[in-house]
């Protein structure tokens, strides 16, 4: 089976799709409940580990990296969760992302076939570059009217929806409720929660609901301080000891239920130097190489260049960007399957960029729109270093 050649890419982490990412912990999952998946299962969790389980509950936190869980656990005393279980590493997708991997625990498939590759994503067939997520344009306008059928536009895949028994969904605020999370598996149930208590409640509500079950529940709010303030900031610790203690009293709270309980994340952060981050639009004659406006996260920029400006862009690149940055043509991402494996999206040629720019250590980088205020996050993801790509795996 192909496999990312990683000379393409040297000192980066490519994610392992072939029995070590997210997407092989999906497959064992669903084909623990009786689904398909084209997916290898993951090594360290066969499907016939979890086939005795009455329930499962996998929890992904958002933005808790490999890296920034070892650094909580060596700052201070032993925690009640994290450190009272054993835990395996795994990889996630690449793009190491929200969008990407969230879209992968709700339907089962790679980015390549679910063809979600950033938080912002160019629809060619649409002409625009979307924020998909909201379902809205890069203004904020909505990406399309009511009668628009998203479902049938995306065409996700959904080996998840294969699964034989009661599917449950518990995330945070509108996001059940939202036009892409609709655009994706029937649920049986969905649940919404906005506080760790809450959503504490909502699982276990979940696990002594009567029958055999899976539920996929989703925190946000790790990631958004790690943004706001970066991952070392107190504020940013003191919310993830608050996602610990919670964790360690759920797995009390779940022990006679038959519940297995799952615990990974999408992505980790890189905290970006002030000096290190990069608006293009600071950069003169680099929109002028532009079809339209660079599409992806804060550490993987795609590029659509006109043809009549490659060589303007690729000189750009050279005497700008070269300390922050490797430039692989989309193409070679495509050849390598650093997507994932599977039957491509129809559209995923078209949502890779000409020219790809991925980060390299602490940079990032911004597709400010003209007259925007140009800021921010402190801290980033959506490129393919080990800090973004390598996760946690707890099973309880």
């Amino acid at each position: 089976m192909p496999v990312i050649r990683k000379g393409l890419l040297k000192n980066f982490f490519p994610p392992d799709y072939n029995g070590g990412s997210i997407v092989n912990l999906l497959a064992s999952i669903i084909r623990s409940r009786g689904g398909r998946s084209p997916h290898a299962d993951l090594d360290v969790l066969p499907a016939g580990s979890l086939k005795g389980a009455s329930k499962i509950v996998y929890l992904v936190v958002d933005g808790l990296g490999k890296g920034q869980l070892d650094r909580y656990l060596a700052s201070g005393p032993r925690s009640p969760f994290f450190s009272e279980y054993p835990h395996q590493t795994i990889t996630t997708v690449f793009p190491a992302t929200t969008a990407a991997a969230i879209t992968t625990f709700s339907t089962g498939a790679s980015p390549a076939e679910h063809g979600i590759l950033g938080w912002h994503l160019h629809l060619h067939d649409l002409g625009m570059v979307s924020t998909i997520l909201p379902a809205v344009t890069r203004t904020g306008a909505p990406m399309a009217g009511d009668k628009f059928e998203l479902r049938k536009y995306l065409k996700l895949p959904l080996p998840l929806e294969s699964v034989k028994c009661r599917k449950e969904l518990i995330s945070w605020g509108d996001i059940p409720e939202s036009r892409f999370s609709r655009a994706g598996v029937r649920w049986n149930r969905k649940r919404s929660c906005t506080t760790l208590a809450g959503l504490s409640r909502q699982i276990e509500a979940f696990a002594k609901s009567p029958g055999r079950a899976l539920a996929y529940a989703y925190w946000p709010g790790y990631d958004s301080f790690c943004h706001e303030a970066g991952c070392e900031d107190r504020r940013t610790v003191r919310h993830l000891a608050g996602i610990d203690r919670m964790l360690a009293r759920l797995a009390r709270k779940l022990r006679g239920t038959g519940t297995t309980l799952v615990v990974t994340a999408d992505h980790g952060l890189v905290d970006c130097a002030p000096a290190h981050r990069i608006s293009f639009r600071e950069i003169p004659g680099f929109y002028d190489c532009l079809a339209l406006l660079p599409s992806g996260d804060a550490r993987c920029a795609h590029c659509f260049v006109r043809p009549s400006k490659v060589r303007k862009f690729r000189s750009l690149v050279f005497q700008r960007l070269e300390k922050s940055c490797v430039c692989v043509p989309g193409e070679s991402l495509l050849k390598i399957r650093a997507f994932g494996l599977g039957r491509a999206h129809p559209s995923l040629e078209n949502r890779v960029g000409d020219f790809v720019l991925i980060a390299k250590s602490d940079y990032c980088f911004s597709a400010h729109l003209p007259g925007e205020k140009i800021d921010f996050n402190t801290a980033n993801h959506g490129g393919m270093t080990a800090a973004e790509v390598r996760v946690p795996l707890y099973v309880v």
